[in-house]
């Protein structure tokens, strides 16, 4: 399985974005805003000549060539400021013309620009001229006094070359910009991963059967709710480690004394020559051997309750049926012993459940009722519905009952009451209480019939997903 880089991910998409970003940045300065602006500050530049040669054309005396000579010099000035600006070998030559205010033609640029001059209208004063397959940019000012009219202007073609490339003038310090924010993402990419990482490391390091919780010294936001479900993984796989080693170490001794008393019996069977002892031994070991077959079955039957794999098979369910069925298995055992077993309530009780949970928590309630029960006693089954919300059977024999303080440990596994001659694994309960959790219901202990023995009382929903 090819594994993938949390923090390549990271950084790729985020210098995905700053380059898709770039890219946008890029074009509006190339085809907006460098241009447009470049276009206003050579539009002010125009203008701020044309306006201070004509602020200056009332103090300069027009005659014997002198302000000619002015007009003249200042257009040179202006030029060799270009040429010197651009420093690369561009003849710039902008037009310069001024008129008086008879719009008589005082100074103009040299001939080359005589003809554009003609095409000026007399009031044209700024604005976009077409002429000779050029625009002329033209900007003009008038004097103080208004006794001079100084217009100035260049051709589209010279004003590309003092604009230059947009792109080019920034790409330099443009590619500095996004490689430095490119490595900052990199950096901060790539550090802002590293609680992740050292958690990594710290669960890697910890040794196998530690399921303590994680402690990480500075927790963050986005990290903890991965450590709390870790945390909470562990917690469940450290209670079904207990419960293994719990069932393990229980199931062994359970059958540690029907195996051991089966071998010493089997060795007392080896020893024996009158047939009547030894099927007495025989018989004794069929016992202690049914007995294990049971318990084990038992044990099998709670580690699968106990497990997260358990499954229930829901359907609806004749809730008097099914107790008149377990009745008629278990009734020929207690007339063994004279014991009735009787049911009553209502009838026709559908419920949505698992009938197979259902039938074992009954077999077991009523095994334990005739196992413990006295001789001639009496067992007492009643159903009551409480439709639509459940019902509720109650399960109570006469037999010697269990005392007040061993009541809350009767459904622990393995737990017999003390002084009791019958022997039972201890798994009945415990199994019955399992299978009613898992149906929804619960089991409760109860008084028993006439003040004597116990009862059980088993609550079920209308079905279990209510």
């Amino acid at each position: 399985m090819h594994l993938r880089s949390f923090f390549v991910r990271t950084a790729f998409l985020q210098v995905v974005g700053i380059f898709f970003l770039w890219g946008v940045l890029i074009f509006w300065l190339t085809f907006y805003y460098l241009p447009d602006s470049g276009e206003k500050s050579l539009d002010q530049q125009l203008q701020s000549i044309s306006q201070g040669i004509a602020d200056m054309s009332e103090d300069i005396d027009e005659g014997k060539g002198n302000y000619v000579k002015f007009v003249y010099d200042f257009e040179n000035m202006f030029i060799k400021a270009i040429d010197t600006g651009l420093n690369n070998g561009f003849n710039y030559r902008p037009l310069i013309a001024v008129f008086d205010k008879q719009n008589q033609l005082i100074y103009t640029s040299p001939d080359t620009m005589s003809d554009v001059i003609r095409t000026l209208p007399n009031n044209k004063m700024s604005g976009v001229l077409d002429y000779a397959g050029d625009r002329w940019h033209i900007f003009g000012s008038m004097s103080k006094n208004q006794n001079y009219r100084v217009i100035v202007g260049e051709t589209h073609s010279d004003r590309a070359v003092r604009l230059g490339s947009p792109v080019g003038l920034t790409a330099i310090p443009l590619a500095i910009i996004l490689g430095t924010i490119v490595l900052t993402i990199l950096f901060t990419a790539y550090y802002s991963l590293r609680p992740l990482s050292m958690t990594a490391k710290m669960i890697a390091s910890r040794q196998p059967g530690n399921f303590t919780a994680i402690e990480v010294k500075d927790q963050y936001q986005e990290i903890r709710p991965i450590i709390i479900e870790i945390n909470q993984l562990m917690a469940r796989i450290e209670a079904a480690d207990m419960r293994e080693k719990r069932f393990m170490a229980d199931a062994a001794h359970e059958l540690r004394t029907p195996i051991a008393a089966a071998l010493a019996q089997l060795h007392l069977l080896a020893q024996l020559q009158n047939w009547e002892e030894r099927q007495e031994v025989i018989e004794d070991m069929q016992r202690g051997l049914d007995r294990a077959a049971s318990l084990s079955r038992q044990l099998i039957d709670i580690s699968r309750l106990e497990s997260d794999s358990f499954t229930l098979k829901v359907g609806p369910v004749d809730v008097y049926d099914e107790i008149g069925k377990c009745i008629a298995f278990y009734a020929p055992y207690g007339l063994k012993k004279g014991i009735n077993i009787s049911l009553e309530g209502d009838k026709h009780v559908v419920i949505d459940t698992d009938g197979q949970s259902l039938n074992v928590t009954l077999s077991n309630l009523l095994d334990n009722a005739i196992k413990y029960g006295n001789h001639g006693g009496m067992i007492e089954v009643h159903l009551q519905s409480y439709a639509p919300i459940g019902c509720k059977i109650t399960i109570r024999d006469d037999g010697p009952g269990v005392s007040a303080e061993h009541r809350s440990t009767l459904f622990e596994r393995f737990f017999r009451v003390p002084g009791v001659i019958q022997g039972g694994s201890g798994l009945g309960l415990a199994i019955a209480y399992c299978l009613t959790q898992k149906i929804g219901g619960n089991l409760l202990v109860t008084q028993g019939l006439g003040n004597r023995g116990i009862g059980f009382v088993i609550d079920l929903p209308q079905s279990i997903s209510s």
